[in-house]
């Protein structure tokens, strides 16, 4: 690791040393160690360290704003001088926004050090029980175990200096059986607390069925939806929806429909950085903290997600939303929750007459109609038929294209069971999702894969 001490001592100093009207600094740094397998043997052992720093100035009413890969002084401040020369050449903005106020944030609360100290024969000695696992039950594990630290630290010239250290592990398992596979994936701060034995099970419950996949006919079938198809759904939704560069577009579904019911009453959708129980970042890119925001209040269109220029453009606070100054997408949430319900997954299938159990969706894409919600996508393991409050046999892969719009207005039950949906290899984020009931989802084509 870097440390705090030297990480915000190069971006204040690199803020100090730059004489303009504003200039914000922010820096990522994380560690990541792979290890990725296939038919019970691990192929790949990878660690890979990255650092990225970006640098915005103001200066003359123009902004300008350069990246770099690595904390060297001198790369650092041929970054900077990218930066003015960038600033110097480009148009003023509509709003030249303030940098944040100062703000002073030091946070290591995520960091467990169980999964800093690690081992690679640690990770070894955890697959080679998980494959002995599979091979008692005739059936083939692949995947990948992730572990690794991140850096996250911010400084302007208004006074923020802000600094986050945290870990993270994760594994997504895939076992094979006949002509069946299934999945299951993790991820927490502690590695002792990823229950991969658990996920194996889970995974292997999808695959070991004696039963042929059936293709049903295609059309609208009742369905629910596991935590991971859920978050796949609400993640587009966060990035085509609820920031605030999509509402002033007008292609966001919030636009034009606040105070209006979009969803089902049983549906509230928040953004929530802080949550203990999320992969929590407790400020954005602009230094600003996070803070709860209501997206979604029992079906009702109520908020979207600022940074600190769309806030003066639509006169509101920052939320705590702001990406790295690169970006071009504008404030996104990047912690999205959906409230907890009153039922269970279990209570959901005995509830379902007939219909599709889907763990997951593959392929998603949600730009088809913004303004509607519409997506498609296709199903992908471990998805099955329900007859009469009972899961059957399992179903070939189908491509789904349906409007949330319509789907979530439509809610026949919420879990009260919520699950951490990530992907351990990406940037900072999450989903804190429930299982969902939805009385229809249309099905419009299939998969030979």
């Amino acid at each position: 690791m870097i440390g705090q001490a030297k990480l915000l001592a190069t971006l204040s100093g690199l803020v100090k040393r730059t004489r303009v009207d504003g200039v914000s600094v922010c820096a990522h740094a994380k560690t990541r160690r792979v290890f990725r397998f296939a038919f019970d043997a691990i192929h790949q052992d990878l660690i890979q360290d990255s650092v990225g720093v970006t640098v915005k100035v103001v200066r003359d009413g123009r902004v300008g704003v350069a990246s770099a890969g690595t904390l060297e002084p001198k790369s650092l401040q041929r970054c900077v001088q990218a930066a003015l020369e960038i600033a110097k050449h480009s148009p003023p903005p509509e709003i030249l926004a303030s940098l944040p106020p100062s703000h002073h944030l030091r946070s290591r609360r995520d960091y467990a050090a169980s999964t800093a100290r690690f081992s690679a024969a640690a990770c070894v000695e955890e697959l080679k029980h998980l494959f002995r696992i599979c091979q008692g039950a005739g059936a083939t594990l692949a995947g990948s175990l992730v572990t690794g630290d991140d850096e996250f630290a911010v400084a302007n010239s208004s006074g923020t200096a802000c600094y986050a250290a945290s870990t993270i592990a994760g594994a997504k398992l895939v076992t094979m059986y006949r002509k069946l596979s299934g999945f299951a994936s993790g991820v927490h701060r502690d590695i002792k607390r990823l229950d991969l034995e658990g996920l194996l099970k889970q995974s292997l419950r999808q695959s070991l069925c004696e039963a042929e996949p059936v293709t049903p006919p295609l059309g609208a079938y009742e369905v629910i939806l596991e935590p991971q198809a859920v978050g796949e759904l609400v993640e587009w939704l966060g990035y085509t929806a609820f920031g605030a560069k999509s509402v002033a577009e007008r292609t966001s579904l919030m636009a034009g429909r606040m105070g209006e019911h979009v969803f089902s009453p049983e549906i509230t959708l928040y953004d929530d950085g802080t949550e203990a129980s999320t992969l929590r970042t407790p400020f954005d890119f602009e230094g600003t903290p996070k803070r709860r925001t209501m997206l979604i209040d029992r079906g009702v269109a109520t908020g979207i997600v600022y940074d600190t220029a769309y806030g003066e453009r639509f006169n509101q606070p920052s939320t705590g939303h702001a990406l790295p100054p690169d970006e071009v997408e504008g404030p996104l949430p990047l912690h999205l929750a959906m409230a907890p319900g009153r039922t269970s997954l279990e209570a959901m299938i005995r509830k379902c007459r007939r219909g599709l159990l889907i763990p997951r969706f593959h392929y998603v894409n949600g730009l088809l109609n913004p303004r509607e919600a519409l997506m498609t996508g296709l199903t992908r393991e471990g998805t099955f038929l329900i007859e009469h409050g009972k899961l059957t046999t399992p179903v070939t892969t189908l491509r789904f294209t349906q409007s949330l719009l319509e789907a979530f207005k439509q809610v026949l039950g919420v879990s009260k069971e919520r699950r951490v949906v990530a992907d351990p290899n990406q940037d900072m984020g999450c989903a804190l999702m429930p299982a969902l009931h939805l009385a229809s989802f249309k099905f419009t084509g299939r998969s030979a894969s």
